[in-house]
């Protein structure tokens, strides 16, 4: 038995040889066995043989992310058959954890042992992951379960999974006996398992419901040749319903690339951004927006937020990567929200913490934020001065800059510069005074370089709101006010133009209440700020 020490965290490796064979031709196929030990048995696997091509363990669907890297999970163990040569295994465990390799000279049947360990614990610290916008089944090639979507999420270390019930292609609308309220039995003390939904509207935009005790219909609405082609209701009935079963609306993939306004020179196409989440946000029937999404644009999506957050609205910041567990796609948890829970992990308590707005999203960084010891989510009571903003960043992927946001603007900004060590973990702390003179909203943005470690894009992170309330006056923008005025307008004319409606009543339904939301986005723009 030959044990090899690689690295200051102590890679383990157990090389011993099965079967004493003599030398044989270069193009022989050997048996890899790697057993998983540490802090997680669970793991995000990339195994390259030595002509370069990947393998997995025969019957477990090999996916590839959009950098090209193919991968599995494994729970335990894994056997995989590689041809002789050098052979690399990578393991990965999600943020939290130190993912490890090693580089093996395969000459013959090989037992290989290794192991993970946390850099960090964030449930320690009253902090778990989720991720709302997850797909068990879609129709595609790979045959899944819940067993698999429980693997997967302990191998990426993601506390809360909602897996999204989902369909716009007919009738078929898979998995909607599963929907009832409860975590899926399968679900464990670190992981739950939660079955919701993904609402789908060709012009109104997508949304997630977590929590919910049966599926909300229709399911989707206006997409063509299908049951539901029309455009009613509107995305707030669907979501208003969700609210009353109990359950948390978040909206999906808010804004895509070079779209500064999700409206093209065609009314009628369709169009998957967050459209009606400025009506939805103001009638109050929206609890969360989702910053990060693999098909979306997060600055976009992030700068649509500060405009509600600036209109007087709390919502939360949430995370959503639309990860389809039956398709070749990149993994669940790549950006992930993080929860602070008022008690033990449960699926109550995470849901309350999101709720409150007890949060931070991120694809690599891990954040801390107090304003006047006030903590994220939380509303600081005081009257107008100098704010004591504290920052606490950790992360193994590198960052550059620390911002410090108030209503939208940057009024702190630190310049970071990566660790000389790769893949060391950096760390960045600073305590700073931020003069205020009205009530404003605080927030923590962390940006950095792309990285191999991240698939969505360079380094980002984001906390919720510390809200800050002088003289007991709201938070309000008049121009932002103003700019969801015209924001509603143009979807009015979007409306007007399709006219995909059953009857002239029930268009008319729609827009009395998209105009509602309007009045009052119009009253807070004409406001004396």
């Amino acid at each position: 038995m030959k044990t090899t020490y690689l690295g200051s965290w102590s890679v383990i490796l157990f090389v011993q040889s099965l079967l004493m064979l003599p030398a044989v031709a270069v193009d022989a196929q050997h048996a890899l066995e790697v057993t998983l030990a540490g802090e997680s048995s669970a793991a995000r696997v990339v195994v390259r043989a030595s002509d370069g091509s990947f393998v997995a363990p025969e019957g477990i669907a090999l996916r590839k992310t959009k950098r090209g890297q193919a991968y599995f999970y494994a729970d335990k163990a894994f056997r995989v058959t590689v041809p002789a040569g050098k052979t690399e295994v990578h393991l990965s465990g999600g943020l939290e954890v130190i993912p490890q390799s090693a580089v093996i000279n395969v000459q013959q049947a090989t037992q290989l042992r290794m192991r993970l360990q946390r850099w960090i614990d964030m449930p320690s610290q009253g902090w778990y992951s989720g991720d709302s916008h997850v797909h068990l089944h879609t129709g595609g090639k790979y045959p899944v379960n819940l067993q698999d979507a429980l693997v997967a999420a302990r191998a990426e270390g993601v506390n809360y999974v909602n897996l999204c019930v989902s369909n716009n292609l007919g009738d078929d609308i898979r998995d909607a006996d599963l929907i009832n309220g409860q975590p899926h039995p399968l679900s464990t003390d670190e992981h739950v398992l939660f079955f919701g939904e993904e609402m789908r509207s060709s012009i109104y935009g997508h949304m997630q419901f977590f929590g919910i005790r049966k599926l909300v219909e229709p399911q989707y609405t206006g997409f063509d040749n299908t049951p539901h082609e029309n455009d009613f209701p509107a995305n707030y009935t669907l979501a208003a319903e969700a609210c009353r079963q109990g359950g948390l609306v978040t909206y999906a993939h808010p804004m895509f690339a070079d779209q500064p306004l999700p409206f093209g020179d065609d009314p009628t196409a369709p169009n998957g951004a967050a459209r009606e989440l400025p009506v939805d946000a103001m009638l109050g029937v929206v609890q969360a927006v989702d910053l990060i999404c693999y098909n979306s644009d997060e600055k976009r999506s992030t700068d649509l937020w500060y405009r509600l957050l600036n209109c007087g609205l709390k919502l939360s910041a949430c995370v959503g990567t639309d990860a389809l567990l039956d398709q070749s796609t990149d993994p669940l948890g790549g950006g992930r929200v993080y929860v602070q829970t008022a008690g033990k992990f449960s699926h109550a308590n995470w849901l309350a913490g999101l709720r409150a707005g007890r949060t931070f999203v991120t694809n690599g960084p891990l954040l801390e934020l107090t304003v006047d010891e006030t903590r994220i989510g939380a509303t600081c009571q005081r009257a107008a001065g100098e704010l004591d903003v504290r920052a606490r960043v950790q992360s193994r992927v590198p960052f550059t800059q620390i911002e410090v946001i108030v209503n939208g603007e940057v009024v702190e900004e630190r310049k970071c510069a990566p660790p000389a060590k790769a893949d060391s973990v950096q760390t960045e702390q600073f305590q700073v005074a931020i003069p205020i003179k009205h009530s404003s909203w605080v927030a923590l943005r962390v940006q950095g370089p792309d990285h191999p470690a991240i698939f969505d894009g360079p380094a980002f992170a984001h906390s919720s709101p510390v809200y800050v309330e002088i003289d007991d006056k709201p938070i309000a923008r008049p121009q932002d006010a103003a700019y969801f005025v015209d924001w509603i307008d143009r979807l009015l004319r979007v409306v007007a133009a399709r006219d995909r409606y059953a009857s002239a009543s029930e268009r008319q339904a729609v827009e009395r209440l998209f105009r509602r939301a309007r009045d009052r986005y119009q009253k807070l723009a004409e406001a004396t700020p």
